[in-house]
């Protein structure tokens, strides 16, 4: 017999006529199965496999059909997919990256479109909203330990002053100067408790964004007990300053008092102006002497203004200009049948300026700085000056009366009862 030829020496039709008989009957599994259940399924199987191919005009030795038989049961030429494991995944997935790299990449951008748009419209609102909150109440902080140190720079200036705030001061001040001096000591003294208690409540700005959640409701809690605290010694401040100011003026404002009325007596030429300085003087004095500061500056304010008007000296004309009110009238509200008459006039200077004066309105009582005002005349005045501007459209005789240096009130040239209005 000859010596049967290996896989590598056997010549490559046998091999492919071999593989044929494999395909033949991989595509007749009925058949196949049916033969391979048979005892004498190989001679029988090989017997059909030759009358197929006889019919086909194949002719295909026994040894050939018989190998394929064998290669069949033994799956020779039959592809069986390598197992699951992590080196076949991968090479799956490197073949279909076309598919799935695109599915990637979209997925991707989305995915980047939502953190973006989340950040920007949530995240990044949200994050600067509450550093813009912790900043605020760091800086809430600072400002409660700055005015608690302001408040204590205060307290120490006053009470470093108050001893010395005595020096100079007349003996018929002392009574004046102890009360003063007692309410800013008692005033000094609350603030001193109120500062303390703040002191006790101090709070670090050093509050950041990790524990601002969990420590500002507490930290704004007592900002608010400190700030009240402040409030009150701040209001007590506040006292014994306006003590120390009223001690201090005690031994300024006399020689202030005096300087002014000396000043407008030395400008008064009427009886009257002389009276108004000495009174305002006397009423200054007395209210310095029980404490009340604002009392005495409006008395040095009054006799300042006194010597202002006494000095002043103009002539009180008729206005007489086109599109102007010479002359106006006005039915009283109490008597409605009657008629009040007004001649419209203005204070001009020796060098021709126009003042501005105090002036008050007889309709309501009040006092308004006005440039024109209306004096109020008889029927009789009224005609005349009316008649007068009618003639050629201007006032012949515009002088309605003078003010002279040193005197409080104009003399009138004119009839006039001095009552007046300041608006038509």
């Amino acid at each position: 017999m000859a010596e049967a030829k290996t896989p590598e020496q056997r010549p490559l039709d046998e091999v492919m006529l071999a593989m044929d008989v494999v395909d033949t009957l991989r595509h007749r599994e009925i058949l196949v199965e049916r033969e391979l259940r048979s005892e004498t399924r190989d001679r029988r199987l090989i017997e059909r496999l030759r009358d197929i191919y006889a019919s086909q005009g194949i002719d295909v030795s026994d040894t050939v059909l018989a190998e394929g038989v064998e290669a069949l049961k033994e799956e020779r030429f039959v592809y069986k997919p390598p197992g699951r494991n992590v080196a076949t995944l991968l090479a799956r997935a490197y073949v279909a990256r076309g598919r799935w790299a695109k599915r990637v990449g979209v997925g991707a951008l989305v995915l980047a479109l939502i953190w973006g748009a989340a950040q920007f419209l949530v995240v990044g609102p949200g994050q600067r909203r509450l550093k813009q909150e912790v900043t605020q109440l760091n800086t809430e902080i600072r400002g409660t330990a700055d005015r608690l140190d302001a408040l204590v720079r205060e307290a120490t200036r006053i009470k470093t002053a108050l001893p010395d705030s005595a020096a100079g001061l007349p003996k018929s001040l002392a009574e004046t100067f102890v009360a003063q001096h007692k309410i800013a000591g008692q005033s000094l003294r609350l603030a001193g408790g109120f500062i303390a208690s703040a002191r006790e409540l101090a709070v670090k700005p050093d509050m950041d964004t990790d524990h601002y959640e969990s420590r500002a409701p507490a930290t704004r809690e007592t900002l608010q007990r400190r700030e009240a605290l402040l409030s009150q010694a701040d209001g007590q401040i506040d006292k014994a300053q306006a003590s120390l100011a009223a001690i201090m003026a005690l031994g300024k404002v006399p020689g202030e008092l005096a300087a002014q009325r000396d000043a407008a007596l030395s400008v008064a030429k009427a009886d009257d102006a002389k009276e108004r300085a000495r009174q305002l003087y006397t009423s200054g004095l007395a209210a310095l002497k029980a404490g009340d500061l604002s009392a005495t500056s409006e008395a040095v304010g009054a006799l300042s203004d006194l010597r202002t008007q006494l000095e002043r000296e103009y002539e009180i004309r008729v206005v007489s200009r086109p599109n102007e009110y010479t002359g106006v009238w006005r039915v009283p509200e109490r008597n409605p049948k009657a008629r009040n008459y007004y001649i419209v006039v203005e204070a001009v200077t020796p060098d021709g300026k126009t003042l501005t004066l105090p002036i008050t309105s007889e309709e309501d009582g009040r006092t308004y700085e006005v440039n024109r005002w209306g004096l109020r005349v008889d029927l009789r005045v009224f005609q005349n000056i009316s008649a007068d501007k009618q003639d050629d459209g201007i006032v012949q005789n515009r002088r309605f009366g003078v003010k002279q240096r040193g005197y409080l009130e104009p003399k009138y040239l004119v009839s006039t009862t001095g009552g007046a209005i300041t608006s038509w």
